[in-house]
């Protein structure tokens, strides 16, 4: 095969390859620059779930604020109006204000007096400051505190697993975009040996069989790139969601560091998860909340004291006083419930069992998962080191193989062969590539970082 030969094979090889590079940069140009510290960002500021989450913790510090009114003074007002349908009769016996000397008894007789039927007013207020109930309503602002506190744990929740869920996204974006570059470059090859075949063919140095094999086998790495395109806009779209913008959003992104060292100090990790994983926390402040209501549940037993301003108004009821106010104290017990504090008390002391038992589990659950997401990321460092040696294998097979062809001792064929297992041997790389920083997240999350 003569030089000249073999440089139009080369440039056929090339051209499509040179064609995809260049649409590629035209796409690149005109899309976003999207790197994965930015989106983790985009998406912690402007996801919808997120924002919900956060909305949640508001609430439940305005929830608090209404607790700690229940300390304050207690204003009551009643106005009550009706016509009475009947005349109101009052008695007053002989004597029931008084015997006095020189008058005799007021009234000197029995006296009636009646109140027509007529349209009546009453006006009633009260002002009273709780005393014993202060009890109740500081366990009640504990009570509300710790619901913020478990809003907020949930929130840090869903924020972790929301930037583990991005980081996962962009590396899946990644592994579709590097599996693309996999299927053009097979997609080269068998474009190329379909050429070759078909000229051998009619040549009658070939068989058609083969030449129809190399097209079914192209028409169906066609295909391939087809299902990985559609997977990658996908994976676009449900990233651009995570991000709360709109989903038709273009962006490329870019590429990820290489492989870290993997050091780790697995019981300071075990350690750390326990005492600040969201998780954890949320046992912990259920267990906590179980307390506070079964200390509310003992509350009730004390009586309400109150410290009481009343002012009563009456118009219309000559008879009554049309104006009195009163200052004491208000007392309400209830001395005998039929045992219903006492079962609630019980039900309440089950809860705190059921809460104590729920924070061993988690913390449990916590030390277990962190050791299987340690597990996997040494196993996918391990993995990644096999395959970064295969594709050095494979480059170093593509070298000699084309140096051979270039003194015409191999066939162009095993050339082309070689590169697009080489193609894929780099796809697999930064597949595990990918996988490993996938396998580092799942890890940090499970410790409870970002």
């Amino acid at each position: 095969m003569t030089s000249r030969t073999l440089a139009a094979c080369a440039l056929l090889f090339l051209v499509p390859a040179v064609a995809a590079g260049q649409t590629a940069t035209a796409a690149s140009d005109a899309s976003e620059r999207l790197t994965l510290e930015t989106a983790v960002q985009i998406a912690l500021e402007h996801n919808r779930q997120l924002q919900t989450a956060l909305l949640q913790v508001e609430k439940a510090d305005a929830s608090i604020e209404v607790a700690r009114t229940r300390r304050l003074p207690v204003f009551d007002i009643e106005v009550s109006a009706g016509q009475l349908l009947t005349p109101a009769g009052f008695a007053f016996p002989q004597g029931a204000f008084g015997d006095f000397p020189g008058t005799g008894p007021i009234p000197a007789t029995d006296t009636t007096i009646t109140v027509p039927r007529q349209p009546t007013v009453s006006v009633s207020s009260q002002v009273s400051q709780p005393i014993t109930q202060l009890v109740q309503a500081n366990l009640g602002i504990k009570s509300a505190e710790t619901t913020r506190d478990l809003e907020k744990e949930r929130a840090r929740g869903q924020r972790l697993s929301l930037v583990n869920t991005v980081k996962r996204m962009y590396f899946s974006i990644l592994q579709s975009e590097s599996s693309l570059t996999a299927s053009r470059e097979a997609i080269a090859f068998y474009r190329e040996l379909d050429r070759t075949l078909q000229t051998r063919v009619i040549q009658q140095v070939a068989l058609r069989a083969d030449a129809l094999d190399v097209q079914s086998r192209l028409a169906q790495e066609e295909l391939t790139l087809t299902t990985r395109q559609n997977t990658l806009a996908s994976h676009k779209e449900q990233l651009n969601q995570l991000l709360g913008r709109d989903v038709r959003t273009s962006f490329d992104v870019a590429g990820v560091a290489e492989m870290t060292p993997l050091d780790v100090d697995l019981a300071a990790a075990q350690s750390h998860a326990v005492a600040s994983r969201p998780d954890v926390r949320e046992a912990q402040l259920t267990l906590e909340q179980a307390e506070l209501d079964r200390r509310l549940s003992k509350a009730d037993r004390i009586p309400e004291v109150s410290l009481a301003l009343a002012y009563n108004s009456n118009f219309n009821i000559d008879v009554l006083p049309q104006n009195m106010a009163t200052l004491g104290v208000r007392v309400k017990w209830e001395p005998f419930d039929w045992g219903r504090t006492g079962r609630e008390l019980a039900v309440k002391g089950q809860a705190i069992e059921q809460a104590r038992l729920g924070v061993r589990e988690a913390e449990d659950a916590a030390v277990v998962e962190i050791n299987q997401r340690f597990r996997a990321l040494a196993e996918a460092r391990a993995r990644l080191h096999v395959v970064q040696t295969a594709q050095t294998a494979a480059r170093e097979k593509l070298r000699v193989k084309t140096n051979l062809y270039q003194v015409q001792a191999a066939l162009l064929p095993d050339v082309l062969q070689l590169r697009a297992e080489l193609a894929d041997s780099d796809d697999r790389c930064q597949q595990a590539l990918l996988a490993f920083w996938s396998a580092k997240a799942d890890f940090e999350q499970a410790v409870g970082e970002e």
